[in-house]
């Protein structure tokens, strides 16, 4: 992006300037005392050298415009993001020494101070622009979400080292961090049928074999999806890419209301506030984590998606009115994931949207729709869901939390719900794997 005009802020002086300005007036004291002229020059030239200095701070301008890129434009929690900040000089002299520094939302962390490039002079009789000066970093990628990164910022210092100011140059962009996605086991599931009077074991692998279309091997590709007669065919990597035909839609539920931080403090009595702060985002990361990894997994199986509860852009969530739309593989996996970015814990989400959600699946699809749910353990969770079951030919419920309301879990066992409680440090492979070798038996 373009930056804004440079916001100048406040010149003060360093640690080094007041010392002068100590001296100063200890020399002019000298000077009462001993009687002494001499004296009282000194110490007229150790007070004009900090007032030299914040004045050259002070009235310093920096004519400099930042663009900043980031590689790749998104990324997953702990992937390396590289920033490129294009610095250029628009003023007739060249750049001051000085140390810049790029802000980050809380919590990431802003990146380390370093030294600027001397930027020069920019004649514009011999170039059209100024030359371009790139500097780079490594983002802070620790937590998942919609960062703000920016403004670029220059701490300014004068020749004696007496005075110094910071200046922001530039706006700030959004980067995504994406939530982490594990690779998930096929299970069987017990679907209804069209008419939703009997109950068939469906194996989540969309179509049948012969309805395989065959497509060249892309990177992320599972080396399970590999066609091999078709590789031996064609002479290089295939992975099956198979047919819809069925046109079966899943709903994912991502309950983030659950997860606001009063419900935690009921269930966490006793902790300290940053404790309690600490769990509730462990805990939603899981969730969020794992309602990404169960959406992609349905998709790379021939499933459409509708994902709901993951929009909060806007910082409003989403009403009864605002049905999920169905993502499919490939493209709507990023799309999932990237929504799923934005989630946070808190965001209240109309429950109509669930049940709207679920008979929009119903209508476009031969067979009841699965329905996969992330909730909290927190006291009260339940009741949101509940009645989500009855419209589902399978319904999976994940309670989430380091300590969990039994109730939850049992209300929704009696409402006709699979439940599987987890804690925010389980690995959800290894549930999920549970889960199929019960053959999604509730």
């Amino acid at each position: 992006m373009t930056a804004r005009p440079h916001r100048r802020g406040w010149a003060r002086l360093t640690a080094r300037g007041w010392g002068l300005v100590a001296a100063a007036v200890v020399v002019f004291v000298l000077t009462q005392v001993l009687r002494r002229q001499e004296l009282a020059y000194l110490a007229c030239f150790l007070i004009a050298v900090p007032v030299f200095s914040l004045a050259w701070v002070a009235l310093r301008r920096l004519a400099v415009t930042v663009r900043r890129r980031f590689d790749p434009e998104s990324g997953v929690v702990d992937q390396r993001i590289s920033v490129a900040l294009y610095l250029q000089n628009w003023g007739r002299v060249r750049t001051p020494a000085g140390v810049w520094t790029e802000h980050a939302a809380s919590p990431l962390r802003p990146s380390r101070p370093a030294p600027l490039p001397v930027l020069p002079g920019y004649a514009s009789a011999t170039l059209d622009e100024p030359g371009l000066n790139v500097l780079r970093y490594d983002l802070d990628t620790r937590v998942r979400g919609a960062h703000r990164i920016g403004p670029f910022e220059v701490t300014l210092s004068d020749p004696f080292g007496c005075a110094v100011r910071r200046a922001e140059l530039g706006g700030s962009d959004v980067v995504l961090v994406t939530p982490t996605v594990y690779e998930l086991a096929r299970i069987d599931l017990r679907l209804s049928s069209g008419d939703g009077a009997e109950q068939v074991s469906r194996r989540l692998v969309g179509a049948g074999e012969q309805d395989v279309i065959a497509r060249k091997y892309l990177p992320g590709d599972s080396m399970r999806r590999v066609h091999w007669p078709a590789t031996a065919k064609h002479g290089e990597l295939m992975v099956r890419q198979d047919d819809q035909r069925n046109d079966q839609d899943a709903v994912i539920v991502l309950d983030p209301a659950s997860f606001a931080v009063p419900g935690a403090a009921q269930v966490t009595a006793g902790a300290g506030r940053r404790a309690r702060r600490a769990l509730i985002d462990d805990s939603f990361e899981w969730a969020v984590s794992t309602a990404a990894s169960i959406a992609l997994h349905l998709m790379n199986e021939g499933f459409g998606v509708r994902m709901i509860g993951a929009a909060a852009r806007t910082g409003v969530a989403t009403g009864a009115s605002d049905v999920a739309e169905v993502q499919t593989a490939p493209f709507g996996a990023q799309r999932v994931v990237q929504d799923l970015a934005w989630a946070e814990p808190g965001t209240a989400e109309d429950p109509i949207a669930f049940r709207i959600a679920v008979e929009e699946a119903a209508l476009t699809s031969p067979d009841a729709p699965p329905v996969f749910a992330v909730v909290s353990g927190a006291s009260g969770a339940a009741a949101r869901i509940r009645d989500l079951a009855t419209m589902s030919s399978h319904a999976v419920a994940f309670v989430v939390g380091e300590q969990r309301d039994p109730a939850v879990a049992a209300e929704l066992r009696g409402s006709g719900w699979t439940v599987v409680e987890a804690g925010p440090y389980e690995r959800l492979t290894a549930l999920w794997k549970a889960l199929g070798d019960a053959r999604g038996l509730g």
